[in-house]
């Protein structure tokens, strides 16, 4: 198995991290296009989060059928297609509005978006130091994401904040095509075990576990900026927590790279899980200190990130033939969509502070999980 995973060459991961954080690019973007299309009276504020939800549930099954489609056809031609796809896309949405062409526009885009993440996937499922690969794609993601997400707060597109974000998803299509004609006609994924299928009790229990880790950051995150209005913080004072928390998103990111493979990956998520419900309890512990709720940011941000590859590892333990490892991204978007979701049912019947309560339930339920699922042993 393991000299099956490696494969991939360090020129290919580098391809394929880039062609991936070109997918999720959007992810950055979404605050400044969101926005935007509420400010130009293209949507409705109260269609925000429809329009999110959508996007991102399509990147799921999208990564899902990029994995079939690159058992069969060369990831040349995936990638090359699928980042055309995104580049035409953005294109013909510059200057519509509407939130039906909007919402099949970004369901497409985000189904395309899903096939590029999963080359990058595969490249990462097949070197041996997963944990250490998945870590410096969600660093160079994330800065990528904070570069282009800071130049676009002042970029406009013949005076239009929204089409100025179109165009820069639209490069980031080109730019993952181009890349995709440099990728080696020999990746691909792990061939499939007729006898053992990829998604066992153990492995399902990971993804879950991956998916409400995600899940409970993002329901945190989403409802940030609110919450902080909610207690009299200005806007710049949202901005300033933002660009601190994602500085600390890539420390977390470099440190598992770094020293990752020196800690168990269950016993490391169930820590990090704790303590991310502990940070929860802590921004609003701290709602009254500017300060203290810059320190929670920015604590927030390094297990966000630091905890992540770890769920990479964790699946490899139960699955050693690398397959589960696929579906890993698919089940964290999935819950990075849904459970916001239901934070908004939560937050409507009660008050903002449901988004912390939920989210710390969240944790603590994630770590109880994985502290009571069996440590799987290798097919022989």
């Amino acid at each position: 198995m393991i000299a099956e995973a490696t494969v991939v060459s360090g020129r290919t991961l580098a391809l394929s991290i880039l062609i991936g954080s070109c997918a999720l690019l959007v992810l950055g973007v979404h605050p400044v296009l969101l926005g935007a299309l509420v400010q130009e009276g293209r949507i409705a504020d109260a269609q925000v989060g429809n329009l999110v939800t959508i996007e991102m549930l399509a990147i799921v099954p999208g990564s899902l059928a990029g994995i079939g489609l690159l058992r069969r056809v060369g990831a040349r031609v995936v990638g090359t297609a699928a980042g055309l796809a995104i580049a035409a896309i953005n294109i013909l949405l510059i200057g519509q509005s509407g939130m039906m062409i909007l919402s099949f526009a970004r369901a497409t885009a985000g189904f395309s978006e899903g096939i590029l993440v999963s080359i990058a996937l595969v490249a990462i499922s097949r070197v041996v130091r997963v944990e250490r690969a998945s870590a410096i794609f969600l660093a160079v993601q994330t800065l990528i994401q904070a570069v282009v997400a800071a130049a676009l707060s002042a970029a406009t597109l013949s005076g239009s904040r929204v089409d100025a974000a179109l165009a820069a998803l639209a490069i980031a299509g080109v730019v993952a095509a181009t890349t995709s004609l440099a990728l080696p006609t020999t990746l691909r994924p792990t061939a499939p075990d007729s006898e053992r299928g990829a998604l066992t009790p153990a492995s399902l229990t990971a993804l879950a576990c991956a998916g409400l880790f995600l899940g409970a950051i993002v329901s945190v995150w989403g409802y940030f900026g609110l919450w902080l209005i909610h207690y009299g913080y200005p806007p710049t004072f949202e901005g300033t927590a933002v660009s601190l928390c994602l500085v600390a998103q890539v420390v977390g990111a470099l440190a598992a790279a770094r020293f990752g493979e020196r800690l168990p990956n269950r016993p490391t998520i169930i820590a990090c899980a704790i303590a991310a419900a502990a940070l929860v309890g802590a921004f609003y512990l701290g709602r009254g200190s500017a300060a203290a709720i810059v320190l929670v940011s920015i604590a927030f941000g390094f297990v966000w990130l630091f905890t992540l590859p770890f769920f990479a590892g964790w699946l490899i333990e139960i699955d050693p033939g690398r397959r589960a490892v696929l579906y890993l991204t698919a089940f964290q978007l999935g819950g990075a969509a849904l459970l916001p979701s239901l934070v908004g049912v939560a937050v409507g019947a009660y008050s903002i502070n449901a988004a912390l309560a939920f989210a710390g339930c969240a944790f603590l339920l994630l770590a109880t999980t994985a502290s009571l699922s069996t440590r799987a042993q290798p097919p022989s």
